[in-house]
């Protein structure tokens, strides 16, 4: 499993950024961005994103939080992408951003302007990064979520795996409270809701591969690594959901607050006539 203070960070940077585009305010976003973690700076990971981003580059101190803030605002609607092994849906093939983004398991990519940011060593590091993995709907990760949980349950009680300890059970709570993401005001409840699930079944799957089981042969470790594999990549996938559906509607809640705002001035016009 990928460091999950990654995801967090991602998952946070990710969300702020379509809520700084619809209207909230730079010292929310900023707060909200710090708290996830990486705090230590942004920067370039190459001459020519630094010119492209203003960020510093190779061999310059790095920038604040705030330097984030241009880049959030005209990157577009922001992408969660959650690399693997197997699976670099949504980068570049051979891209310098490849081996970064493996390494934290997740990249908030800004398709408006071709940038990938990526948490690496407590700090935000700016790539190239083209491509196109879209997110399923929600309602296409609840169908993936439902079949992957069904048939990891059914594995694993066949083994007798899926018992859990008390100590297991207090370390995933603990682990969900660490992770737990920050969602701006206006998050759809539908959304909010698919991400808190995600997490949950995130930190049990990390507690999970660090436990003992029941399995003592080849053959049943292989079968509890197949059941987990597929669950792990639904429960990718319903974070992707969960943050693109919040995206698209925290991104447009600026577009209607101005829309509201005129809708007086335009009855009081029809009024008077």
């Amino acid at each position: 499993m990928s460091g999950i203070g990654a995801l967090r960070a991602a998952t946070t940077v990710a969300l702020w950024a379509a809520a700084w585009q619809g209207g909230a305010s730079a010292d929310e976003v900023l707060a909200a961005v710090d708290d996830a973690g990486h705090r230590a700076g942004v920067r370039a990971a190459s001459g020519e994103i630094a010119d492209v981003t203003g960020l510093p580059g190779p061999g310059w101190p790095s920038a604040g939080s705030s330097s984030l803030l241009p880049l959030l605002r005209r990157g577009g609607r922001a992408e969660l992408l959650l690399p693997r092994p197997g699976d670099m849906r949504g980068l570049p093939v051979g891209g310098d951003i490849a081996v970064a983004a493996l390494d934290a398991g997740a990249v908030v990519r800004l398709p408006a302007i071709d940038i990938g940011l990526v948490p690496s060593d407590g700090q935000w590091r700016a790539f190239r990064c083209t491509g196109e993995h879209p997110a399923p709907s929600l309602g296409e990760a609840h169908d993936l979520l439902d079949v992957a949980v069904g048939q990891a349950t059914m594995s694993l009680t066949a083994l007798d795996v899926a018992r859990g300890s008390a100590h297991a059970r207090e370390m995933v709570r603990q682990m969900m409270l660490a992770e737990a993401v920050s969602c701006p005001p206006g998050t759809p409840a539908g959304a909010s809701a698919l991400l808190a699930t995600s997490i949950s079944l995130h930190a049990l799957l990390n507690v999970a591969n660090g436990q003992e089981t029941g399995a003592v042969s080849s053959h049943e470790l292989a079968v509890v690594d197949d059941a987990l594999r597929p669950l792990a990549a639904a429960v990718g996938e319903a974070r992707r959901a969960a943050v693109a559906a919040a995206v698209a509607v925290l991104s447009d809640q600026g577009t209607d607050r101005v829309r509201s705002a005129r809708i007086p001035r335009q009855v009081s016009r029809r009024r008077s006539g």
